[in-house]
C-alpha cells in the first residue's frame, strides 16, 4: 500500500480533484487529503448536469463514502470557507485539520485586494492564501491550533498519514500545476506562493517518501491558464467560445485562457520533476468532441487514442484513466479495459 500523489502537470485546472475522488473510490481509500497553497484554488465536479460539488478547502475524496479527508500542515485554512464546505457537505466527522496549518484572516485578504502588483502583474486571485503563506515563513501567522472553532477538528496529520499509508491506501492531491511552482517555474512572478510537485505535496502533508506508492499526473488535453503569465499557443477568446471549450475559474469565475494543443516540451519537463508513475488524460471531450461520454477504450476515438500514445512517450508513463466529459462517471479506466 502507501500514498498516490494527484499533481497538475501544467498550469492547473485540470480535475485534480475529480481524478483525486476517483482515486479514493477505485483504491477504497480510507484517506485522502489536500496538500497545496491554500485556498486560491478551486473544485468543480459533476453530478449531473445540474448538480455539481465545489470546494476551495477541502479535498474531494468524501465524495467516497468510506474516505475521511484531511488538510496537511503546509496548507493555509480559511476558517470561514472550511466551516461552510464541512456544514454543505456534512463532514463533521470525516474532516481533520493539522494543528500546525496557517491561517487565513481577514487582514490577509483584505492585504491581497489592494495589492496592485497582484491584481494588475501576477493576476491573483486574492484569495489571502499568500499573504498568509508569507506571514507564516516569517513566523508571525495564527495556527489552527490558535482557532477555537477549529478545536473539534485538529490533529497530527503527519502521523497519521504515515501510519495509514503503512497499511492503506492514502490519496493526496496537490493544488494547482507544477508550472505555477515559486521556485521551479521560468515565469516568475506569474507563479503561487509554493511548489506544487509531488515532492512539495508529500512535504505538505508531512509524508515520508518511504510511503510513496505512485504519483498520478494530471495532464489536460487543451491546457488553460487563469491569470497572468505566458501560454504558448493561446487561443483567443472568440475562438475558444466558439468551439464550445470556455471554462471559467471555480474562485474566480475569469474565463479560462487556453492553448492551441500540449506543450511537449513542457510536459517532459513536468514529468521529470514529478516522475509520474501514471497518467490522467482530462478534458478529452475538448479535445474531440465525439469522445464525449465515452465509457470504455472501444469508445475512445482515433484522435484521443493518438494523443494517448504522444502523452506516454513524452512523458514515459502509462494514461490509466481517460476523461470524456464534465460528469464524475465520465473516465474510462484502462487498467481496468
Amino acid at each position: 500500500m502507501g500514498a498516490i500523489i494527484v499533481v497538475d502537470a501544467l498550469w492547473g485546472d485540470s480535475g485534480k480533484g475529480k481524478v483525486a475522488a476517483y482515486l479514493s473510490r477505485r483504491e477504497n481509500a480510507p484517506l485522502c487529503l489536500r496538500a497545496g497553497i491554500g485556498t486560491n484554488a478551486g473544485h468543480s465536479v459533476y453530478i449531473t448536469e445540474e448538480n455539481s460539488i465545489r470546494t476551495r478547502q477541502l479535498p474531494l475524496g468524501f465524495m467516497h463514502a468510506g474516505t475521511a479527508v484531511g488538510i496537511g500542515s503546509g496548507v493555509a485554512v480559511d476558517p470561514r470557507v472550511f466551516a461552510a464546505e464541512v456544514e454543505r457537505y456534512g463532514l463533521h466527522t470525516r474532516v481533520q485539520v493539522d494543528y500546525r496549518c496557517p491561517i487565513i484572516t481577514e487582514e490577509h485578504i483584505a492585504r491581497e485586494k489592494g495589492s496592485q502588483h497582484l491584481s494588475e502583474t501576477v493576476g491573483s486571485t486574492k484569495s489571502g492564501s499568500g499573504a498568509a503563506q508569507a506571514d507564516f515563513v516569517l513566523r508571525q501567522a495564527p495556527q489552527a491550533k490558535d482557532i477555537p472553532e477549529l478545536k473539534p477538528y485538529l490533529a497530527d496529520i503527519a502521523q497519521i498519514a504515515n501510519d495509514t499509508a503503512r497499511d492503506h491506501t492514502v490519496v493526496v492531491e496537490c493544488s494547482q500545476g507544477t508550472f505555477l511552482s515559486l521556485a521551479l517555474s521560468p515565469d516568475y512572478p506569474f507563479v503561487t506562493s509554493g511548489n506544487c510537485t509531488v515532492v512539495a505535496a508529500a512535504d505538505d502533508v508531512g509524508l515520508s517518501w518511504r510511503h510513496i506508492a505512485g504519483a498520478v499526473m494530471v495532464v489536460k488535453a487543451v491546457p488553460s491558464r487563469v491569470g497572468a503569465g505566458p501560454l504558448p499557443g493561446e487561443l483567443d477568446a472568440e475562438e475558444i467560445k466558439q468551439r464550445g471549450i470556455a471554462e471559467y475559474g471555480v474562485v474566480t469565475g475569469r474565463l479560462r485562457r487556453k492553448a492551441a494543443e500540449i506543450p511537449w516540451d513542457m510536459l517532459r519537463y513536468a514529468a521529470m520533476l514529478n516522475g509520474p508513475t501514471e497518467i490522467a488524460l482530462t478534458f478529452c471531450d475538448h479535445y474531440d468532441p465525439a469522445v464525449t461520454g465515452a465509457k470504455s477504450r472501444a469508445e475512445l476515438t482515433q484522435p484521443v487514442l493518438e494523443l494517448i500514445a504522444k502523452v506516454e512517450e513524452a512523458t514515459g508513463a502509462p494514461v490509466t484513466m481517460v476523461e470524456t466529459g464534465k460528469l464524475f462517471e465520465h473516465i474510462v479506466d484502462l487498467r481496468a479495459a
